[in-house]
């Protein structure tokens, strides 16, 4: 496969394109809204959980003392990584600026509300602080996405909030405290933008979550420091995990595609 089977289809970069929740971990759904919230629901959920725990225990210790999570902003499903890693910095990103401010609001919230309860009914509620125009929009899209009237002309949404970020939910002090005590950073841009392949290539402990962005292109990107990298993509209930560790000192290609692949 040569070209991304999603190459340009559609824009990401407008105020109702953000992915209020997310696909992945889940199987396909069609249609597109969840049907329950039960046992045998978020055993499935684990079950991808689980793949990320062991690839996550299986490295050596001094690795996992030193991670730098960097994700792609899209639902929002890189917060259950957060409780799973650990990382001492993180990164989110994403071609649209409105999925950036997005992130800024639920990152905001989670550090204000004092329990998961607390942080859900702040959301459903609306009951933070936004500024005028941009986030106010997010916000009042929320509470539409948290009653199930969030229309497709609005914004983007497939399950709830509880089932998008179940993990980091379950763990949720931990996640608060990462949230609010290690360096976050954020980013605007694409993958497959120059910048964004000159700051993967100068970073170290890179372990990157890119979601679903290789069905829409294919680039390949630079890691001069690999010896602590990984990759995570996903296509809903799929995951593709690749350790640069195995490939040396460095520099290390990959080629960004279905399936990600170190170059020769």
């Amino acid at each position: 496969m040569t070209t991304a089977p999603r190459a340009g289809l559609g824009s990401f970069e407008r105020i109702n394109e953000i992915y209020y929740t997310t696909d992945d971990g889940f199987s396909e759904l069609r249609p597109r809204e969840e049907p329950r919230h039960d046992a045998e629901h978020v055993a499935g959920l684990y079950e991808i959980f689980a793949r990320y725990k062991n690839f996550h225990r299986r490295v050596a210790p001094e690795r996992r003392e030193r991670i730098h999570l960097v994700s792609v902003v899209g639902g929002l499903y890189g917060l259950n990584l957060i409780p799973i890693f650990k990382p001492r910095e993180i990164t989110f990103f994403d071609v649209n600026p409105h999925a950036v401010a997005y992130f800024n609001i639920i990152r905001r919230v989670w550090i204000e509300g004092r329990t998961a309860d607390a942080f859900l009914g702040k959301l459903a509620n609306g009951d933070y602080a936004v500024e005028a125009g941009q986030e106010e929009v997010i916000r009042g899209c929320i509470m539409k996405r948290h009653n199930g009237t969030l229309t497709e002309e609005e914004g983007r949404s497939a399950r709830s909030f509880l089932s998008s970020w179940r993990y980091a939910l379950d763990h949720y002090d931990l996640t608060r405290g990462l949230l609010a005590d290690v360096p976050v950073h954020t980013r605007c841009e694409g993958m497959n933008e120059q910048t964004f392949k000159d700051f993967v290539a100068g970073q170290e402990n890179l372990w990157m979550y890119c979601s679903n962005v290789f069905l829409f292109v294919f680039f390949d990107l630079t890691f001069r420091f690999p010896q602590n990298a990984a990759l995570f993509a996903s296509y809903f209930d799929e995951t593709d995990m690749l350790d640069l560790a195995t490939a040396g000192d460095g520099p290390v290609t990959v080629h960004c595609r279905i399936p990600m692949a170190i170059a020769e």
